[in-house]
């Protein structure tokens, strides 16, 4: 079977410092990476440069260039988003790195990005190709080309992976990616949410959107601006939920066994829409083995899926709510009930059809054999022992 490689065309919006008060210092910084199949890469890039050439003629395509004229922004995004791409970015609150920590300095603050996205990209692909602005005067990609190469590895044998410069001049897909952290910007960065007028990119781009990682991660605004919606939301269940899926990915997160890897991919997809999107929505388990696919794995079977992926998560003590619409981290008290409901009408069938067939051996045989006195199925008696 042929391997589809992913090309991953990665660019930033901000820069290091943490001197709030100069106009010019950004809250954030935002790395996003345009994620194409190898059989989309010609069009992709063809369509993109058509793009590039009716909005900004002979120039590159910079989110510089289009500043606050939102309606130009959104007729452009309007156009990449009806190709086959997708979005992941890493968003850095960098008013919330604590002063003591090593992360003022730019080297060390730079090396944690670096492995924060290579790990975020490298565990998610098998099989990928990271393409980024050549070196010259951006010192953040060039830091992240130094540590990427003296990464590369694969994971696994059955893994590829490489990295290449390409002079944005040239790859205009890496001026989309551009384009993409800007937009994102008016979003995160408090400045330019100054100069959103109520434009919300985040929302525009979200059936492109794979994941948005966030550090530091918190969900104190998360469960404020949720219990304003759902009057349902419970804090305590959505909160213990949540560290026990966080806790699993970060004990996880330098595994080489591709099962893992996969439950970590659908952990953290399942992660992104319960912080990101409605609470209250089921994914689908076809939209969860797709992401799968997408992400270079072979297609499971639902039920494959459901003994592989969802059963270990749940063995391993990560919550997860199931129904008949299909998945989902739990932050009500009624989705943890839906879970259990569902379990309830699996199980209970299966058991009263043990019991019917003890029931008629044991009375084909006057007594004689009793299933249910053998020591191995002492549980599955003391269930059908009337008190």
């Amino acid at each position: 079977m042929l391997v589809n490689e992913k090309y991953a065309f990665v660019d930033e919006f901000g820069a290091f410092g943490y001197n709030f008060n100069n106009g010019g210092c950004s809250t954030h910084f935002i790395i996003s990476a345009i994620i194409v199949d190898e059989v989309d890469l010609p069009y992709v890039a063809n369509a993109t440069e058509d793009i590039r050439k009716k909005y900004f003629q002979t120039g590159e395509m910079k989110s510089s260039k289009i500043g606050r004229n939102h309606h130009r922004r959104l007729a452009i995004l309007k156009e990449l988003k009806k190709l086959p791409i997708y979005i992941f970015s890493f968003v850095c609150d960098k008013q919330k790195v604590y002063e003591n920590s090593g992360l003022r300095y730019k080297e060390s603050f730079y090396k944690f990005l670096n492995d924060m996205v290579y790990q975020e990209l490298r565990i998610a692909y098998k099989n990928l190709i990271i393409t980024a602005d050549k070196l010259g005067g951006n010192d953040y990609l060039q830091s992240f080309a130094n540590y990427v190469q003296s990464k590369e590895r694969p994971i696994s044998l059955f893994d590829k992976s490489a990295f290449r410069f390409e002079d944005s001049k040239h790859q205009v897909i890496i001026q989309a990616a551009d384009l993409i952290s800007g937009a994102l910007a008016y979003n995160y960065d408090l400045r330019k949410k100054e100069e959103a007028d109520g434009y919300n990119y985040l929302s525009f781009l979200d059936s492109k959107i794979l994941r948005v990682k966030i550090f530091p991660e918190t969900k104190d605004s998360f469960d404020v601006n949720e219990a304003k919606l759902d009057p349902t939301y419970n804090y305590q269940i959505a909160s213990i939920c949540f560290r026990k899926a966080k806790h699993f990915i970060e004990t996880h997160s330098n595994t080489e066994d591709d099962v893992v890897r996969q439950q970590i991919a659908i952990l953290n997809y399942l992660l992104f829409r319960f912080m990101n999107r409605s609470t209250r929505t089921y994914i689908p388990t076809k939209e969860l083995i797709n992401q799968l696919v997408y992400l270079g794995y072979e297609k499971l079977s639902t039920q494959t899926f459901r003994s592989k992926i969802i059963a270990n998560l749940r063995d391993n003590e990560v919550v997860i709510s199931s129904s008949s619409k299909g998945y989902k981290i739990p932050s009500t008290e009624q989705e943890v009930s839906d879970f259990i409901n569902h379990g309830k009408n699996i199980i209970l069938p299966m058991l009263l059809r043990l019991k019917k067939c003890n029931d008629i051996i044991k009375m084909g045989t006057n007594g004689n054999i009793n299933l249910f006195d053998k020591a191995e199925y002492s549980s599955l008696s003391k269930m059908f022992t009337e008190e």
